[in-house]
């Protein structure tokens, strides 16, 4: 198990390996605590970001961390830290620009889960699927294998296209993979098969429409063929870096709940 002094290093190591300017108004830094916190509805909390009396700051809970990733090694740890800095550093961004897009999606993400609309996915092995397998869909399979590799866990996972296929993935999805450390360069799309869906227990799809067009296609597979996200996620408008860069930040996010549902860590009440 990582110790305080030891998260608090990797958490020092994730905040200056950001751009300084991150930071900006930020005036009660990031803060790691030992305590363990849950919210209201008893699910674990791993970071606040916090606007009051004394500032801006942004809290860690330990405690939380190592209820959720006691038994895992040092880099499950460092990826979800950063993880965790990242998205409460986002709230800030979005506070100062007086942005509440994050803040929302935590809130229907929680509402969800309570309200039973978001039910574990039991899955061992998944398939990510979009448009024609040239962004997001081997995006979320390369963040989903580096997550794998860095809880030291095994689903397999792979992707294709819910349409005609595309000749190669895009440079773009690639740098922004590897911004998370995953290398997806070597990657070729190909389409949705009726042998490839026998061999996942989940088709996870990008957005409804494709989910739907899949599942007329292969009605024999409709119960495995899903959508990744409670909401559409679509690849950047602007087919800009900053945009695959965000497009990899959101499903950064869904493979993050995703293994949560997977690996049986999502809502851990008890101390490890």
């Amino acid at each position: 198990m990582v110790g305080f002094e030891e998260a608090g290093r990797m958490l020092d190591e994730a905040a200056e390996a950001l751009p300084a300017e991150i930071f900006e108004g930020l005036n009660g830094g990031v803060n790691l605590l030992p305590a363990r916190k849950t919210d209201e509805h008893g699910l674990l909390v791993m970071g606040t970001y916090n606007v009051n009396q004394l500032g801006r700051y942004v809290e860690i809970y330990y405690g939380s961390f190592r209820s959720a990733y006691g038994r895992e090694g040092p880099e499950r740890w460092r990826r979800e830290l950063t993880r965790t800095l990242k998205h409460e550093l986002t709230h800030h961004i979005e506070s100062l620009a007086g942005d509440r897009s994050l803040e929302k999606w935590d809130e229907r993400h929680v509402a969800e889960l309570l309200a039973g609309l978001a039910e574990p996915l039991e899955a061992e092995s998944v398939l990510f699927v979009d448009a024609d397998g040239a962004g997001l869909a081997p995006l979320a399979a390369g963040l989903f294998r580096e997550a794998l590799a860095a809880g030291d866990a095994d689903l397999p996972c792979d992707f294709a296209a819910a349409g005609p296929a595309a000749a190669r993935v895009n440079p773009r999805a690639v740098r922004a993979a590897g911004l998370y450390g995953a290398d997806i360069s070597a990657y070729s799309p190909r389409e949705t098969t009726e042998e490839l869906l026998a061999r996942y227990d989940a088709a996870l799809c990008m957005t409804e429409a494709q989910a739907d067009a899949l599942a007329a296609r292969f009605p024999a597979f409709d119960e495995r063929i899903l959508c990744l996200g409670e909401e559409d996620i679509s690849p950047p408008r602007m087919d800009t870096q900053g945009g695959w860069n965000r497009a990899a930040d959101r499903l950064a996010r869904e493979i993050d709940y995703l293994l949560d549902e997977l690996l049986g860590v999502e809502g851990e009440d008890e101390d490890t």
